[in-house]
């Protein structure tokens, strides 16, 4: 069991095809009706998976590959660049770290000031919140400690905090109903631990910043645990209930739209986002369909995650590799070495009965 830059290519590209393949199935609603929002998050997880554990097993079969793979890898792996000698897919790794590292530190220092900022906005302890709240909690699967603040300077209500956890409010004027359907959304996200979700989902995109599909994932997901809180918060709610819920997210939408204030950071959860109305719109068609009561298709289930566990098994079965590979010293590295000649300025390698030269 190993890593190499070969498999670490094939970790992208099938990692990048499953992301997609979810994303397009999720896109039709027959897949949450069938599966469950909570099983389309397992798969997204099998292409997370995927991408963070890019080893070639002893039973994974190298396929030689010829043409531009092997031009690519020799300009990018074996000739080296300048007086320093360093290859150019060295210095990709360089950027990769370094790219990396500046994000995750930009993401920690964000989330710090953003705590450290919203521990100044003013608690809300008036009879109205400690009436509406002690009704939320009444009705959730498990207590949780959790301020309420509000403040002028955001738009939408959210909930921030992993260890420190709040619920922000606009300084608006809400109705009882408004206001509970906005606690319950929130606190909703608290017991089903979204914001840890979206925090490491966060954490891999600022690792893997370089993957295009890393972005999809990240959008595609927050909607997912959006739509999995509308169908917790509506489970068992009358269609008049559900109406009232949709009305008061339709309110804070129109009133974000108003403000115009800048939207919140990644590590928290808004019950509404600005400029994503085709998101909301598909929000409210699942809550109407009232998916979060349909009873699962079981052999569908299993069938479906069958197929994604011989996806993740079949991207493990082989990998694609040049004819030849040139080890870090100089020295040829295949099946069988003929020759390699110190001090000269080529090589001899032999893989499968072919004889190559390569000048240095």
């Amino acid at each position: 069991m190993q890593i190499t830059i070969f498999s670490l290519f094939m970790s992208v590209i099938w990692s990048s095809v499953l992301v997609a393949f979810n994303y397009f199935c999720r896109k039709k609603h027959f897949f949450i009706r069938q599966l469950g929002v909570t099983n389309l998050l397992f798969l997204y997880l099998f292409s997370i998976v995927r991408m963070i554990v890019p080893y070639k097993f002893s039973f994974t079969r190298v396929i030689p590959s010829q043409g531009a793979l092997d031009d690519l890898y020799k300009s990018a792996y074996v000739n080296k660049m300048g007086t320093t000698q360093i290859s150019f897919v060295s210095v990709l790794v360089a950027v990769w770290i370094i790219v990396s590292a500046v994000l995750l530190i930009r993401f920690f220092f964000q989330y710090r000031k953003a705590m450290a900022e919203f521990s100044k906005y003013r608690m809300r302890d008036d009879e109205q919140c400690r009436r509406v709240f002690n009704r939320v909690l009444n009705q959730s699967r498990r207590e949780m400690r959790i301020c309420i603040r509000q403040s002028k300077y955001v738009n939408i209500p959210m909930g921030v905090g992993i260890f420190r956890r709040s619920i922000i409010l606009p300084e608006e004027t809400y109705s009882d109903a408004e206001l509970y359907y906005i606690l319950r959304h929130e606190y909703t996200h608290f017991q089903n631990r979204d914001l840890v979700i979206k925090s490491l989902i966060h954490i891999y995109g600022c690792i893997f910043w370089w993957n295009p599909a890393i972005y999809l994932l990240k959008r595609d997901l927050a909607q997912i645990l959006e739509i999995k809180c509308d169908l917790d918060v509506t489970d068992k709610m009358e269609n008049q209930d559900k109406a009232g819920y949709l009305t008061a997210i339709v309110t804070m939408l129109k009133n974000a739209e108003a403000k115009k204030t800048p939207r919140p950071f990644y590590g928290a959860t808004a019950l509404v986002a600005r400029n994503r109305e085709s998101e909301i719109i598909e929000r409210f068609k699942i809550v109407s369909a009232s998916y979060g009561s349909k009873r699962r298709n079981l052999l569908f289930t299993g069938s479906w995650f069958l197929v994604f566990g011989m996806l993740i098994v079949l991207s493990y079965s082989f990998v694609l590799q040049p004819d030849y590979e040139m080890a870090g010293n100089g020295r040829a590295v295949g099946e069988a070495v003929s020759e390699t000649t110190t001090g000269s300025p080529y090589s001899i390698e032999c893989i499968d009965g072919r004889y190559h030269v390569y000048f240095r």
